[in-house]
């Protein structure tokens, strides 16, 4: 495929990861709308017929109606003379293949969250009509803040065979499901469910649930082995998101739950009572679904799946099957299950929202976010509610310096409040700290009591208190304004050139239009003018 600028009506930047037997990415943007997206650029197909474009077209109508958050929306597509283009949402973020092997694993309540999401996804694109095929972690693309996951590069038929159905490689065929194997099978729901299942064994353990370093063996292992349970692999992973996982790797598909809502129902269920402790009790109870724990015991073995076993009839009965013993066993069973799955403590939630803080990584500080919002809502007595409502005002302040910083690098529209915030930022990095504080103090007062705006407002309030903390406001505005000109000169003086004309540049855009401060301004543009004089002449 030949280098081009443009097509259709989108201009091309920058490519967005390798080219491959699939065409290449490209970061571009509409030339009329402004508007950023992420285009597959592929080359037509030779023999590509009139009614293939068609039905090519019609694929893509369905395709643009996939409207879900936790799917990436396609805006459209065609073909110029050369080339054909899909057209997709540009997320600021990384695919998940990426962040795993920088990490080396997720934690298992990240993992638990972005599975629910997944699940959630999945059964939206099932119930359109869709089949993904290919779930694998370079087909999960997460947001820069942690907040979003969503799957991309859905296909039907005429798309799949445009864009080029070459043969998965080693790397990509690790999650595929066994039935994809078989040519005379079509992959279907349960197929997906495998490779939720894999791409949770990938989360969890960082590594997929089979390996080998030939196709043929990766071949056997997946249609004969049992990948290593994930509960043995990570100490800290609960028995109850392992049995999850090892249900959706089951070979048969007729075995894994019957849909991705079953998942979401396990997921929930999970969530809704989360065990407390790790280590034997917890694996003495392997094997258990949380599902099995709903009153309904027939409601759950029909969502999970699952066959009630036939009860037989023994002659000779032995100690251990006699039924009093049985009785006991289940009490005991039972009961170490209902301990297991009680609501977190006060004190555990903290404990758990503290060891992912801890961790300063962005998708930590979500999963984090989870528990501080049940310590909150569950204990909103309690003596840790004070330090958990801090945390929670923290995690969104630092959501909201992401966000501003991402829609500045591309270029996105601000709000109100963010458009004041990001211009006391400036006045507080040139230095004029009294503009600042003046400028963050009417952020509280004109925006103190809306509560959408509590992030932005929390913000302006932390950095009113840092610049007060630093007797910044002592200098009146004019006497600073003196000294960053007596600075600039300085430093033009000893051939810092680019110093002394950042600062210029400073009071130019900072104070034009404030009339008290005209004589700065003009004497900021006068020196300007002087270094743009030998360019002009050199010129000419």
């Amino acid at each position: 495929m030949p280098p081009q600028s443009r097509i259709g009506p989108f201009a091309l930047e920058a490519p967005l990861g390798k080219r491959s037997s699939s065409g290449q990415v490209f970061r571009a943007i509409h030339v009329e709308q402004r508007k950023l997206a992420a285009i597959r650029v592929f080359s037509i197909p030779m023999g590509l017929t009139p009614e293939s474009r068609q039905e090519f077209s019609s694929q893509l109508v369905q395709l643009k109606q996939l409207r879900h958050n936790g799917i990436v929306r396609c805006y459209g597509g065609g073909f110029d003379s050369r080339n054909a283009y899909l057209a997709y949402e540009l997320i600021d973020g990384e695919s998940l293949e990426t962040i795993v092997r920088r990490r080396g694993c997720l934690s298992w309540e990240t993992a638990q969250d972005y599975g629910q999401s997944l699940a959630e996804a999945l059964q939206y694109g099932h119930q359109m009509g869709w089949i993904h095929a290919r779930l694998r972690p370079d087909k999960i693309v997460i947001s820069n803040d942690g907040a979003t996951v969503k799957i991309s590069d859905w296909r039907k038929s005429m798309i799949a065979s445009t864009i080029g159905n070459a043969p998965p490689q080693l790397n990509e065929a690790q999650f595929l499901a066994p039935e994809q194997f078989d040519s005379g099978l079509k992959p279907d729901e349960k197929t997906d469910l495998y490779g939720l299942g894999a791409v949770l064994y990938y989360m969890l353990t960082g590594k997929p649930p089979f390996s080998a370093d030939r196709m043929d063996q990766l071949i056997r292992q997946i249609r004969t082995e049992a990948p290593p349970s994930v509960a043995t692999a990570v100490f800290d992973c609960p028995v109850w998101l392992s049995a999850i996982v090892e249900q959706l790797l089951v070979k048969d598909p007729r075995q894994r739950p019957f849909g991705a809502a079953a998942v979401q129902l396990a997921f929930k269920e999970a969530r809704r009572r989360q065990a407390q402790g790790v280590g034997v009790l917890q694996h003495a109870t392997a094997g258990f679904s949380p599902l099995q724990l709903k009153a309904n015991r027939d409601e759950a073995e029909k969502m999970m799946a699952a066959k009630p076993k036939k009860k037989r009839k023994r002659v000779d009965t032995p100690f251990y099957e006699r039924t009093w013993v049985l009785l006991f066993g289940l009490v005991a069973c039972i009961g170490s299950i209902v301990w297991l799955m009680l609501p977190l403590g006060e004190r555990a939630l903290r404990e758990r929202a503290e060891r992912l803080l801890a961790n300063g990584d962005s998708l930590d500080w979500q999963g984090a976010r989870g528990f501080l919002d049940e310590l909150v809502e569950n204990y909103p007595t309690a003596e840790n509610v004070q330090w958990a409502q801090e945390r929670i005002d923290v995690i969104e302040m630092r959501s909201a310096e992401r966000r501003m910083e991402r829609n500045v690098r591309l270029g996105n529209r601000h709000t109100e409040v963010e458009q004041l915030y990001l211009k006391a930022q400036e006045f507080e990095q040139f230095g004029d700290r009294a503009t600042a504080l003046d400028k963050y103090r009417g952020i509280v007062d004109l925006f103190g009591g809306q509560e959408e705006h509590r992030p932005i407002i929390n913000l302006a309030r932390l950095q009113m208190q840092k610049i007060k903390d630093a007797s910044a406001t002592a200098t009146g505005l004019q006497e600073f304004l003196v000294t960053q000109m007596k600075h600039a000169d300085a430093a033009y003086t000893e051939g810092k050139t680019l110093e002394a004309k950042k600062i210029w540049e400073g009071v130019v855009s900072l104070y034009r239009g404030n009339q008290d401060m005209a004589p700065f301004v003009e004497q900021a543009e006068r020196r300007l003018d002087a270094l743009r004089e030998p360019t002009r002449k050199s010129k000419s």
